[in-house]
């Protein structure tokens, strides 16, 4: 069974690391050996593309140049080059030698000089690069970002602390230290070696913030460079959070336990130049580089994994070993197609069907949702063996997860049929989604519809065609077979031969969904509220408001339920009693009347209203509201909820008022129940996981409720 392909380009094309010491910057390692000048794929837009040539960008063009200005902190590439006078080196035209760049020996320059074949990374010189990818204190862990184009230099430098530590001393706790041999040994595991080397390191640490110093290194820097279109930045983005910060980081908390950059810089420094006297190779300097530095073969195997898009895994030689796993995280669905700006990733599985959202509709990255269910991207044998290689204390239980749960079932039900802890459950098929061996889908059904991803990548068709057969000896054509699928949708048991090839064929489906090749047809709806239910709603209220009109709250209940600081009167206002046979001034005279007339007024309006309502139509509900051609209706218009979870005091009517109609309990239950689904994102398909229902009992309420639903359709 093939793996869910993914096509995506990261755009890496070399990784290299400088150093700064007391003797300057040094330009220490770069992998691979030598760049690709070729630019960037653009991705395909759709697997059904023919033509996947490259496209000129105009952008792209040198003609186009912008100067990019750093995240932080300002700088800018014009400043840096009227510094360092590159010249030429980044100048448009490219003047260069092509045996000097990429060849693999030694020569003599027109002067007699000796030109090195690993002083230059691509058109680049090594001794402009290592000044410019040494940025002053002020970048220290922050975004380093410079564009020589077409490439893009991105790094997170790290820099000596200002006491000479790479890291915070942590406080005693008041125990002894053991003294043994040769040196102390602290509580945290530091050697009194490293102190004294820590205190050196304060004595010689930087006078400026340029850390001109002298004495041991006081600053590095891993550099990726990047070649992606100037429009993608969230794939710059992407990998500076999820690969260069966490792999500075580690470096650094590498070199504070153990120095491990600085002898490793050292070691390499030390090859390059007896290679440099010797005249080598500079395959056999690399190779030799890459046979006994741990660092370097850190380096060559991150840029080599995420260069294709995997996951890197290195151990740096440090004392403990650190062991580190580094990735682009890969989305495992896309929920719409990519727009003309957007990222390609054809063969990747389409569906709105997000795994990642908790009950209340929130996206939450991690919260895995237990309706659904876990799709192996590999065969179930070869996944296990390579998490038995693994051998870690989370091996046995990743196992047993990947045993019980089923792409048919979902963890809830998995959970429940098993006895385990269903939090348990979640975490472990979390783990194992983080690790790209599966993807959360929901539980594939015999009675569910599924399609042709408008997303596959049929230009691996006729090698998943082979793939299909070799797995499914016995089953159609994959072409034949899809063919059939994008034809009138229906539902996915009407394909099986017979009932005993149900098993079969939801393995097949499962492959089809892995490889991207098809994905569900999902059923959304809203409610709609038909004009026969907006007119009783309305004549309710009104009939309401009219009687409220015609019976107003007597004297006594407005003082009781007025506010109590109206009871908080001054004691000379409840003494003030107006003499009943005393004669009325004129002003109270004058109010008297007009309070009359307005009462005259409204109680004319009240009856006028009274009697244009009676001549309206009394409500009466049909059997079927949205056959009701009843001329009272002709002027209200359908009207349509499109959030039950936010609604209006009228819209609440209107769904109070809809599940009267229906005469059965259980189905007027259910209205009540089901609609918060009616939202146009929540599947229908789901309902019947969410609420403990069969599918097929579920989907028979569903359809009974259709008339008071707007239906639609997609993935």
């Amino acid at each position: 069974m093939a793996s869910q392909s993914i096509s995506m380009s990261s755009g890496l094309i070399a990784i290299a690391l400088v150093v700064r010491s007391g003797a300057g910057p040094r330009f220490v390692f770069h992998y691979p050996p030598h760049l690709t000048e070729q630019l960037s794929q653009r991705e395909a837009r759709f697997g059904t593309e023919l033509d996947i040539s490259d496209e000129e960008d105009e952008d792209d063009e040198y003609g186009d140049s912008d100067e990019s200005e750093l995240e932080d902190g300002g700088f800018q590439l014009n400043q840096a080059v009227g510094k360092l006078s590159l010249g030429e080196k980044i100048n448009r035209k490219k003047v260069r030698h092509v045996g000097a760049l990429d060849g693999d020996d030694h020569y003599n320059g027109p002067n007699g000089e000796q030109v090195v074949p690993w002083e230059h990374l691509g058109e680049f010189s090594a001794t402009d690069l290592e000044m410019i990818l040494t940025p002053s204190r002020a970048f220290h862990k922050k975004k380093f970002e410079l564009t020589l184009d077409p490439h893009y230099f991105v790094s997170y430098p790290m820099h000596i602390r200002e006491d000479g530590l790479w890291k915070k001393k942590r406080p005693k706790k008041g125990k002894k230290t053991k003294t043994e041999g040769s040196g102390a040994v602290s509580e945290d595991g530091k050697s009194a070696e490293r102190s004294k080397n820590g205190d050196s390191d304060k004595d010689q640490a930087a006078n400026s913030d340029d850390g001109d110093d002298s004495g041991d290194m006081t600053m590095f820097n891993v550099v990726f460079v990047l070649n992606l279109p100037k429009h993608d930045a969230d794939g710059r983005i992407l990998i500076y959070e999820h690969v260069i910060k966490k792999f500075n980081k580690a470096l650094k908390h590498a070199q504070a336990q153990d120095s491990f950059v600085w002898k490793e810089s050292e070691m390499i420094l030390s090859m390059k130049e007896k290679a440099r006297e010797d005249r080598r190779p500079m395959s056999w300097l690399w190779s030799e580089i890459l046979a006994k530095s741990s660092l370097a073969g850190a380096i060559r195997d991150v840029f080599t994994a995420i260069s294709n898009t995997k996951i890197a895994t290195v151990q740096l030689a440090t004392n403990p070993p650190l062991d580190l796993s580094l990735q682009i995280p890969v989305p495992s669905f896309l929920t719409k197609l990519p727009e003309p700006t957007d990222r390609a990733m054809p063969g990747l599985l389409l569906t709105t069907a997000n795994p990642f959202v908790d009950d209340e509709g929130v996206a939450d990255p991690t919260h895995l949702n237990k309706h659904f269910a876990l799709l192996l991207l590999n065969d179930e044998d070869k996944v296990i063996a390579e998490i038995q290689a693994d051998n870690t204390e989370l091996s046995a239980p990743l196992i047993e997860c990947i045993r019980l749960c089923k792409p048919t079932l979902s963890f809830l039900q998995v959970a429940q049929a098993n006895s385990i802890e269903l939090p348990s459950l979640l975490i472990l098929a979390q783990h194992l989604i983080y690790w790209r061996r599966a993807i959360a889908i929901p539980p594939l059904h015999a009675r569910e519809t599924y399609i042709v991803s408008p997303n596959s990548d049929n230009h691996k068709l006729p090698a998943a065609s082979i793939a299909w057969k070799k797995a499914f000896p016995l089953a159609p054509a994959l072409p034949y077979f899809l063919a059939h699928l994008s034809a009138a949708p229906r539902p996915y048991k009407s394909f099986f031969p017979s009932k005993n090839h149900r098993g079969t064929y939801l393995e097949m489906l499962g492959w089809l969904i892995r490889g991207g090749w098809v994905t569900q047809l999902r059923t959304f709806a809203w409610i709609l509220v038909w004009p026969e239910i907006i007119y009783e709603v309305d004549y309710a209220l009104k009939a309401e408001a009219l009687e409220k009109r015609a019976h107003p709250p007597s004297s006594s209940e407005n003082t009781s339920s007025s506010s109590p600081d109206s009871n908080e009167e001054s004691e000379s206002d409840r003494t003030e009693v107006t003499d009943p046979s005393a004669p009325m001034t004129t002003e109270q005279a004058a109010e008297n009347a007009r309070l009359e007339r307005l009462a005259a007024k409204a109680a004319a309006d009240a009856a006028a209203d009274a009697e244009q309502f009676s001549k309206r139509p009394h409500p009466e509900a049909t059997a079927h509201p949205s056959l009701n051609n009843a001329p009272h209706l002709r002027g209200i218009a359908p009207y349509i909820i499109v959030d039950p979870h936010r609604v209006s005091h009228e819209e609440s009517l209107y769904i109070a008022a809809i599940g009267k109609r229906f005469a059965e309990e259980k189905v007027r239950d259910c209205w009540f129940k089901f609609a918060r689904y009616f939202n146009g994102s929540e599947a229908l398909e789901m309902i019947g996981l969410r609420e403990g229902m069969k599918r097929k009992e579920a989907w028979g309420i569903v359809m009974g409720l259709q008339e008071h639903l707007i239906i639609t359709k997609h993935w």
